[in-house]
């Protein structure tokens, strides 16, 4: 094969333009606004949390840190609009469990991949409960089971629509529980205002959404996922506890970047985030309604995100969900 002289300098003058991506690549970094992408709506509990870590890293990094919400398509709009930005550092995406975990398992045609992005850090793990309408004839998960077992789809649960993460946490109690439940979905309503209202029964959650409504009474916990009790649910148990551990549900959300970004810099990113993690306020924030700061480093989170794949594929894959994009 015979290179000309002009795609040897033409080479040579993409090197010049490439930034280099050694240990010099985060020692200006960021020498500018850094875009948090969130595939949510603006006031809603991710807008809420991504907004509260990114006035902190301002603090930490010296420059600012802004929220771009870009909802829609199920959460691929945001998500894919980082995966083709530049891996500088200046666009990260904040990642849940349906973007990075099992939306390519859902969908069948998604126009970005879970490899199209670089792990930073897991910002908090959330506890996930089964929360039932007080007139519910069960107290605990177990009498929940035995309930659902003389009455086979009987027993409804709301959700924010087909495949959204209160359905599969609802399909993966069910699996390993042997019992059906007639999901119920309500899509741009809330799944909350059914279940108060005694339209429907029960709903597997996230803790955070729904702790008010249990410290209140209007709502009853059944059990919460994790290792030991909660400490404002001190008479709530745990799935372990009634002989259900491998119902490991909890969800979660963390920084990543798109692929190729330079190391040097997610360490920088990821040394932010522990460090926020530590702080009192951070820590006493989601204690409040049922989660922890992690603050991982780059190679645990994607370690971390690996594991959290093998647990929910098989969920969606005995689920038989298909779905396609509008």
């Amino acid at each position: 094969m015979t290179i000309s002289r002009r795609q040897v300098l033409g080479t040579g003058a993409a090197m010049l333009m490439t930034p280099f991506a050694g240990p010099s690549a985060a020692q200006d970094y960021p020498n500018k606004p850094v875009r948090i992408v969130v595939a949510n709506p603006a006031g809603s509990g991710l807008d809420a949390d991504s907004r509260f870590w990114a006035a902190g890293l301002t603090s930490l990094l010296g420059q600012s840190v802004l929220v771009d919400n870009r909802p829609g398509g199920a959460t691929t709009i945001g998500t894919s609009l980082v995966a083709k930005s530049p891996p500088d550092g200046y666009t990260l995406l904040v990642g849940i469990p349906s973007s990075l975990c099992y939306m390519s398992e859902l969908y069948t045609k998604l126009p970005y991949k879970p490899d199209d992005f670089e792990a930073i850090s897991q910002l908090t793990t959330l506890r996930s409960v089964i929360v039932a309408h007080p007139n519910l004839p069960a107290s605990t998960a177990s009498e929940l089971v035995a309930l659902a077992k003389a009455k086979p789809g009987a027993i409804s649960a709301g959700t924010l629509g087909i495949g959204t993460f209160q359905h599969l946490l609802g399909e993966w109690f069910g699996a390993i529980t042997g019992t059906r439940y007639q999901f119920v979905p309500y899509n741009t309503t809330s799944p909350y205002t059914a279940l108060l209202g005694g339209e429907t029964q029960v709903m597997f959650d996230a803790l955070a959404a729904s702790m008010s409504n249990i410290q209140a009474g209007r709502l009853k916990a059944l059990a919460v996922t994790g290792k030991g009790r909660h400490p404002l649910l001190p008479n709530v148990p745990t799935f372990e506890e009634l002989g259900m551990g491998e119902y490991d549900a909890s969800t979660w959300f963390g920084l990543l970047a798109p692929a190729g970004t330079p190391k040097p810099i997610l360490d920088k990113l990821a040394t932010a985030c522990a460090a926020l993690a530590r702080k009192p306020e951070v820590i006493s924030r989601y204690r409040d309604y049922g989660g922890e700061p992690v603050g991982s480093a780059p190679a645990d989170f994607s370690t971390f995100i690996r594991s959290e794949r093998a647990k929910w594929i098989p969920v969606v894959k005995r689920s038989g969900i298909k779905l396609e994009l509008t």
